[in-house]
């Protein structure tokens, strides 16, 4: 079913006019964006495309509110996820309204026509974040029928002041357990003969990791297909070879911890795990001083992550190294019948 823009402009104030997202648009949309993000969620707008590029949404909708000179003044975005889509049915949504077209019907004009397609292609409910230093947000989401059911947390590590000496060395505490910690660049320079095969191999170990990792929503059963993951995790902005860290025991992955190194000076954890019969070991810790480790030569400032309430054991380990929490960000959900 096409979206209804019509029915969204005559709800807006005359001097705005919606349209669909073009393929021209995403640096905008993405400077947009920056102009309120958390140095964690701050992205450039080569990384953006390149991120999408590699992982496509089908079913995504984005749209763009502009006024009559053309600057960007919200944005409003749904998608299932694309091949991360949930098995439960859950889609995510979001709206972001500059500061002077807020309380003037642009978010909810938004929203509602997002859930509407979110629905029409059998969405069973809606997941939006609220960052807890936007109280106007979550005020916005529960007169839109939105209840909070969940928190996530981001939090920072100052890298330049970060002090390992009262922590074990990392590759002596790996020894230890019985394993080895090697950068994602050094194995790749040791697999340089079959890099493929290597990739193969981690793609479903690092999976089962991440499908045990607390979540909002639960991630599907299988990953993507490799051609897909391939793009999507072991190529372009979303993984920092030198800082991300593989646990091996035996040459076989039994953890990892995935960074991304961004241009405003910050490094952030897309994910650390650790297979089952290994934890308990020091294993995430020694990946996560590993990485410091790397930053602190590289002149990055602050080195962010990302955990939710329920994940006590990971954010022990950060609390440990002295990562400092933001005010958490609230999940919100609208179910469909």
């Amino acid at each position: 079913m096409a979206t209804d823009l019509a029915a969204v402009a005559k709800r807006l104030p005359p001097e705005l006019r919606v349209r669909e997202r073009a393929d021209a648009d995403i640096e905008r949309v993405v400077e947009f964006q920056n102009r309120w993000a958390t140095p964690s969620q701050w992205m450039s707008p080569a990384a953006a495309r390149a991120m999408q590029n590699a992982s496509p949404e089908p079913l995504r909708l984005v749209l763009l509110v502009e006024d009559t000179g053309g600057r960007v003044q919200a944005v409003g975005s749904t998608s299932n996820g694309g091949l991360f889509a949930s098995p439960d049915g859950s889609w995510r949504v979001g709206v972001r309204t500059a500061p002077e077209w807020r309380r003037r019907g642009v978010a909810r004009a938004l929203l509602e026509q997002l859930a509407h397609h979110a629905r029409t292609n059998k969405a069973m409910r809606l997941v939006a974040a609220v960052r807890g230093d936007e109280p106007e947000g979550a005020r916005f989401a529960e007169a839109m029928g939105y209840r909070a059911f969940h928190e996530r947390i981001d939090s920072y590590i100052d890298v330049p002041s970060f002090d390992a000496a009262g922590f074990d060395d990392p590759d002596a505490t790996a020894e230890r357990a019985g394993v080895r910690l090697a950068t994602y660049a050094e194995l790749l320079r040791e697999h340089a003969s079959d890099v493929e095969a290597f990739q193969r191999e981690l793609l479903p170990a690092i999976w089962d990791m991440a499908r045990d990792v607390p979540s909002p929503t639960p991630m599907p059963e299988q990953p993507p297909p490799f051609e897909q993951a391939k793009r999507m995790f072991f190529e372009g902005p979303g993984i920092d070879p030198p800082s991300t860290i593989i646990a091996l025991r035996d040459g076989h992955t039994v953890g990892m911890s995935v960074t991304m190194v961004k241009e405003n000076g910050t490094a952030y954890t897309n994910f650390t795990g650790v297979a089952r019969a290994e934890r308990g070991k020091g294993i995430a810790l020694a990946m996560k001083l590993r990485a410091l480790r790397d930053l602190s030569t590289r002149g990055v400032k602050l080195f962010g992550t990302t955990n939710d309430e329920q994940n006590a054991a990971m954010r022990g380990i950060n609390r440990r190294l002295g990562y400092v929490p933001d005010a958490p960000t609230t999940m919100y959900e609208k179910r469909f019948s």
